[in-house]
């Protein structure tokens, strides 16, 4: 048996390492905004999908389809309207769709894991193991794009709307939520550092060290948040790993979403399972 991994851009995986790993990639789809109109996003086509799962299943027994979280994207829908597309014209089940509940560098390594396996069933268990482990954080200088696109509750929006707060966001399962609110852009910056140092701290099981990627509009800023969180981590748990992190630059579509100056960061643990994982949908 052999399994082709396909996922979509708001995994933030570099050119590069999709290639390398053989990965599809469908892109989100992203409309600039301007000073009187904040961009929008749309969902890749359901002809777009079925396209790419068709010609990743020339070259395997099996597709995995693994897209950002539904509370955040209606890809997961429309991809389970593809995968349907071709399951029926093949006669079988070849593509299974997985709602990994994430997004961004968390989704871009569970596909990276999950095309190491080679069935579909193996590959999404790989896929929500690894998701299990991690954990997305990030800042945003203004509410106002993520308000926008409805990707914020209420509570939140207006949460953001008081004077000088920075609220720290976590994407989940159920989408974004909270995690503190900091007033003023320096202290907020110092607390994310602060939560993201004592996550990459943590060893689990039988050791191993955390794996940390930034998400930045500006690689230099990226740089330096690494910096920040490898130097604020405790003593003796990041000196033995020679790359303590990597910056990989938003996709287009959550560019649009987070607006100019935002930093994300996943830190996924070495080990251990979390009590909920995303759900497989074929």
């Amino acid at each position: 048996m052999s399994l082709a991994v396909v996922t979509d851009s708001s995994s933030c995986l570099p050119t590069d390492l999709a290639r390398a790993h053989g990965i599809g990639v469908v892109p989100l789809h992203a409309t600039a905004g301007d000073a009187h109109q904040p961009g929008s996003t749309s969902r890749p086509s359901l002809d777009e999908l079925a396209h790419a799962y068709a010609s990743a299943a020339e070259r395997a027994d099996e597709v995995l389809a693994l897209h950002l979280a539904a509370s955040l994207s209606g890809t997961v829908d429309a991809a389970v309207h593809a995968a349907d597309s071709i399951n029926t014209a093949l006669g079988r089940r070849v593509v299974t769709v997985l709602d990994s509940g994430t997004t961004g560098g968390a989704l871009g390594q569970a596909a990276i894991l999950a095309a190491s396996a080679t069935t579909a069933d193996d590959g999404a268990e790989r896929a929500r193991e690894l998701i299990s482990r991690s954990t997305v954080l990030f800042l945003v200088d203004d509410l106002t794009h993520l308000r926008h696109g409805g990707r914020l509750d209420r509570r939140t929006a207006l949460l953001g709307g008081a004077l000088g707060v920075r609220p720290i966001l976590r994407v989940t399962a159920e989408g974004i939520r909270p995690v503190e609110a900091v007033r003023g852009a320096k202290r907020a910056r110092a607390r994310l550092t602060e939560l993201a140092a004592s996550l990459a701290s943590q060893r689990v099981g039988t050791g191993g060290q955390a794996s940390l990627i930034i998400h930045a509009d500006d690689d230099a800023a990226g740089q330096a948040l690494i910096a920040a969180i490898t130097d604020a981590a405790e003593p003796g748990e990041s000196e033995d790993s020679e790359e303590p992190g990597c910056c990989w630059s938003f996709d287009p579509a959550l560019a649009v979403h987070v607006g100019p100056g935002a930093l994300g960061c996943v830190i996924i643990s070495p080990g251990g399972r979390g009590t909920t994982g995303p759900a497989t949908r074929t």
